[in-house]
C-alpha cells in the first residue's frame, strides 16, 4: 500500500471537498486586480497551492513563475490572497516606500506558539508593544556600542565551544542547535494550514500542531535553562564591577531593563524569553493591492537576477571583494536582504555579523577541516531545504584537526 504524507492527505481532502461543492466566489477570485499577472490552473478552495507542493521549495517555484509572469504577480494561497515580488526595486517599494502599510505580520500557527503569542519582536503586530520592543532591542541590546561590549562574553563562549569540540564534548550544544533548527523549520511560514487560518483541524490531521507544541516546549526549556544558568553565574560576580566594564550579556541586559519604570508596556518573564499583511491598500507598479494581501518577497529570485549580477548562478565569491557596488553593501541595498529591510528589518544586523564572523574566523583559524575519508567533493549533496534561510538538505560533515599551537585561553 502506498505511503501518503499528512500534507498529501490534507490537500487531497481539501481538493475533494472543493470538487463536491464548487463554491469559490468568482467575484473574489482576483481581489487584487484583474490585470495583475497570475498563473493558470487555479483550483477552488486551495487556489494555487498545488503548484508549490511537489518540490517543497516555494522560493524556486515562485522564481520560475517570475520568469514567465514578470517581477510581480498574484497567487491565491488557500484563503489568502498573495502577491509575489521578485525584484529589488519592488522590494524597496514594499519595505521602504510603503513600509507602514506592510509593517504587520500574518497570523501563523507556529508563531502563535513559538513566540509566546504576539510577544516576539519578529511576529508581534505593528503597534505600541512592537515599537517599544524594537526600541529596546536597538538601544539596549543591539546598538553598535552594546554589540562591541559583548565581545568579552562572545569570546568566552567561542572558547568554550572550541574546547568542547576539541574534547568531543559538544553533545549539549548540538542538542540546542537541533532545537533551533526545528524552530526555524516551523517558522518558515509555508505550512499549508496557515492559508486556512479559520480551520483548526488541518494542524491536528497533519500532525503539525503537536509538532509545534513539542518544539515550543523544547525551546522554552532551553531558554529557561539559559536564564537559570545566567542568574546563578550572576550571583557569583560583582554586579557593580560588571556593569562598570559594560560586559553584560544579553540576558543580564534584559533583566536590568525589566526593572525600569518608564516602559509603556511592561516586560514580563514570558516577554523576556521570546524577545531574544498589508494593513491598508496601496499601489505597486500600477497595480492596486488591497488590504490584508500577503506580500512575499522572493530573495532567491532577486539574488539570481542577471540584471543585477553577472553569471548569477556561478559560485564566484570574489565578486563581493572586487566589485565596488557590491563589496560595501548594507542597510538600504535591496539586492541583499539577509536581515530583511524597512522598519521590520532585523535589529540584530550588527550583532549577527559580529557573532558569525568572529566564531567562523576562530573555527577556520584553529582547526584544519577535511571531508571524511572516502568522501569526495562530488559526493557532497548541495540541495537546500526551504526556510527562513535556505540550509543544506544534508548537513555537511567535516573532520576537524586541532592546531596544537593554539592556546584557548590567551
Amino acid at each position: 500500500m502506498a505511503n501518503f504524507s499528512p500534507e498529501i492527505l490534507f490537500l487531497s481532502f481539501t481538493a475533494s471537498t472543493a470538487i463536491l461543492y464548487m463554491i469559490n466566489n468568482r467575484r473574489r477570485s482576483r481581489p487584487n486586480s484583474p490585470s495583475l499577472p497570475s498563473p493558470p490552473n487555479k483550483l477552488p478552495i486551495i487556489g494555487h497551492l498545488h503548484l508549490f507542493y511537489k518540490e517543497r521549495k516555494p522560493h524556486k517555484s515562485f522564481a520560475e513563475l517570475a520568469e514567465k509572469l514578470g517581477p510581480i504577480f498574484y497567487v491565491q494561497l488557500g484563503r489568502v490572497p498573495a502577491v509575489v515580488v521578485s525584484s529589488n526595486e519592488l522590494a524597496k517599494q514594499v519595505l521602504k516606500t510603503h513600509d507602514q502599510v506592510f509593517a504587520s505580520r500574518p497570523n501563523l500557527l507556529s508563531a502563535k506558539y513559538l513566540s509566546v503569542g504576539p510577544a516576539a519582536v519578529t511576529f508581534s503586530p505593528y503597534g505600541a508593544y512592537w515599537r517599544q520592543a524594537r526600541k529596546l532591542c536597538v538601544t539596549e541590546l543591539l546598538s553598535p556600542k552594546r554589540v562591541n561590549s559583548f565581545k568579552v562574553v562572545l569570546d568566552e563562549e567561542v572558547n568554550r565551544f572550541l574546547e568542547n569540540e576539541e574534547k568531543e564534548e559538544g553533545q549539549k550544544s548540538r542538542y540546542l542547535a537541533s532545537v533551533f533548527v526545528e524552530v526555524e523549520e516551523l517558522l518558515t511560514g509555508f505550512y499549508y494550514g496557515d492559508f486556512f487560518s479559520e480551520w483548526v483541524w488541518p494542524g491536528w490531521l497533519t500532525g503539525y500542531t503537536p509538532r509545534v507544541i513539542k518544539g515550543t516546549r523544547n525551546l522554552l526549556n532551553s531558554v529557561e535553562e539559559i536564564f537559570d544558568k545566567t542568574s546563578k553565574r550572576k550571583q557569583l560576580l560583582d554586579t557593580s564591577a560588571l556593569l562598570l566594564h559594560g560586559n553584560e550579556n544579553l540576558i543580564e541586559v534584559l533583566r536590568r531593563v525589566q526593572k525600569r519604570d518608564d516602559l509603556d508596556v511592561p516586560i514580563t518573564d514570558d516577554s523576556l524569553e521570546s524577545i531574544v499583511s498589508s494593513s491598508d491598500k496601496c499601489t505597486l507598479e500600477g497595480y492596486e493591492i488591497p488590504a490584508k494581501t500577503r506580500i512575499l518577497i522572493n530573495n532567491h529570485a532577486i539574488g539570481r537576477d542577471p540584471k543585477l549580477f553577472e553569471n548569477p548562478h556561478d559560485f564566484i565569491p570574489e565578486r563581493f571583494q572586487q566589485e565596488d557596488d557590491i563589496k560595501d553593501f548594507k542597510d538600504e541595498d535591496f539586492r541583499f536582504m539577509r536581515f530583511g529591510g524597512g522598519r521590520r528589518g532585523c535589529p540584530g544586523y550588527d550583532f549577527g555579523l559580529n557573532a558569525v564572523q568572529w566564531a567562523l574566523a576562530r573555527l577556520l583559524n584553529h582547526f584544519d577541516w577535511a571531508l571524511p575519508r572516502g568522501v569526495s567533493r562530488g559526493d557532497v549533496d548541495l540541495q537546500e531545504v526551504y526556510g527562513f534561510a535556505a540550509r543544506k538538505r544534508v548537513p555537511l560533515v567535516l573532520i576537524p584537526t586541532v592546531n596544537k599551537d593554539y592556546d584557548f585561553n590567551p
